[in-house]
């Protein structure tokens, strides 16, 4: 159970950084699968974070903005920002993410929504690094 709720998405999240979108993809299939058997709301927003930011790998826009929203629905469905905290800054984040790269018209303002609510976020947590990386991807959308 522990294995499929976070190993998997460990792993996955480490294969997508590396550039190795395959092993990520059949990872992420394997926790999404699982998570929409337990029907356990966290899961199911974890698995939608996976798959957004997978598909932001692959440059697929539209499917990687349609899982960010519904992890994000998911999220705020069961409170997150006080329960799932740190689940929750990392959608918010790569959602950012997704725009600033994507960068079509009104895709900055989106960005920037995005990072400033996960900068927040990370800020409640004194998570330094995260913080640090908030801010450098913020003044891109400023330069």
């Amino acid at each position: 159970m522990g294995q499929l709720s976070e190993t998997l998405p460990a792993l996955s999240r480490l294969y997508l950084n590396r550039g190795e979108t395959e092993k990520a993809k059949a990872l992420i299939e394997k926790t999404y699968a699982y998570a929409s058997k337990t029907e356990s709301k966290s899961d199911m927003a974890d698995a939608e974070l996976l798959k957004g930011m997978l598909f932001k790998e692959q440059k697929n826009w539209e499917q990687s903005i349609q899982h960010f929203e519904n992890g994000l629905r998911r999220y705020e469905s069961i409170d997150a920002q006080k329960w799932y905290v740190h689940n929750f800054a990392k959608l918010l984040y790569e959602y950012g993410l997704t725009y600033l790269e994507r960068n079509e018209e009104g895709d900055r303002d989106r960005a920037y929504g995005l990072l400033n609510r996960s900068l927040e976020m990370y800020n409640r947590m004194d998570a330094k690094k995260k913080i640090e990386r908030i801010i450098a991807k913020k003044k891109l959308l400023t330069a």
